[in-house]
């Protein structure tokens, strides 16, 4: 699946949040518009074939100042909706900006 194909499913309103993902969106302040606009405006960063996973990444305004990056674990199982998995926000521990994994996590 192709950034473009989960965005179509989205905007048809073909995605589902799953309960993982609204634990992340409460507990670190963000919601499910915030996926949305994630999936809407981001690229895929990875790939996870064997699940029919993909990790999308993009940027986000949490508020009209505060733009962060939102990663977003996307499941395309099912031929019509697409699951939002999990979502957070990266730990800069794995992740630099604009989001690659680093090599060796900080300490």
């Amino acid at each position: 699946m192709d950034i473009d194909g989960l965005r179509m499913r989205v905007v048809k309103g073909g995605y589902l949040v799953k309960s993982h993902a609204i634990q992340h969106a409460l507990k670190e302040g963000f919601e499910r518009r915030h996926m949305v606009d994630a999936v809407m405006n981001g690229e895929i960063i990875e790939t996870y074939p064997d699940e029919e996973r993909v990790l999308v990444s993009g940027q986000v305004f949490l508020t009209e100042k505060m733009k962060i990056y939102l990663h977003v674990v996307c499941e395309f199982v099912d031929p019509v909706y697409v699951e939002f998995v999990t979502a957070y926000i990266p730990d800069r521990k794995f992740w630099e900006t604009p989001p690659v994994r680093r090599r060796k996590p900080r300490r």
